[in-house]
């Protein structure tokens, strides 16, 4: 189970670990980080509609931008990005030309954790440009970070 940020904090990706032999009683401790994209659920997807109306009911203060660049041709082609994502248990929703923006989309997915946290997510590509402009959105602010993070890392694989 995660357990809760502190109020106004992101949760940090790293596990304590304390390990004791029973033989001798020494304990041995130890960190390291943890893919969150191995929390997300088969059960994170949403039907176009309800997708729809999760997105405007989050906050745009929840919304977490950036730009992955430097991606490998794979996760510039939109189709093999919705089969990775969805071999990661994130979910497709919709894709969609840019109006006024000729060779720009923009695809939408959802993803939820085995904890019951949901994130929506935004994609946009353009056309020849080896980059995309992410937009996260979710309640769980706390835990949004980590998503983000995982999902950059899933489009560099």
């Amino acid at each position: 189970m995660l357990a809760p940020a502190p109020s106004g904090q992101p949760a940090s990706s790293q596990v304590q670990v304390a390990i004791k032999n029973m033989a001798t009683g020494f304990v041995f401790y130890f960190a390291c980080n943890f893919n969150f994209a191995a929390l997300f659920s088969p059960d994170g997807a949403l039907d176009r509609s309800a997708f729809i109306e999760a997105w405007k009911s989050i906050d745009d203060r929840k919304e977490l931008y950036g730009t992955v660049s430097d991606l490998p041709p794979a996760s510039t082609d939109i189709d093999q990005v919705q089969a990775k994502f969805r071999a990661n248990n994130v979910f497709f929703i919709a894709r969609r030309p840019v109006p006024n923006a000729e060779g720009q989309e923009v695809v939408y997915f959802s993803m939820r954790t085995v904890t019951e946290q949901d994130f929506l997510l935004e994609l946009t590509f353009k056309q020849g440009v080896p980059a995309c402009k992410i937009c996260l959105k979710t309640e769980s602010a706390a835990y949004g970070l980590l998503a983000k993070t995982a999902l950059e890392n899933l489009l560099r694989a």
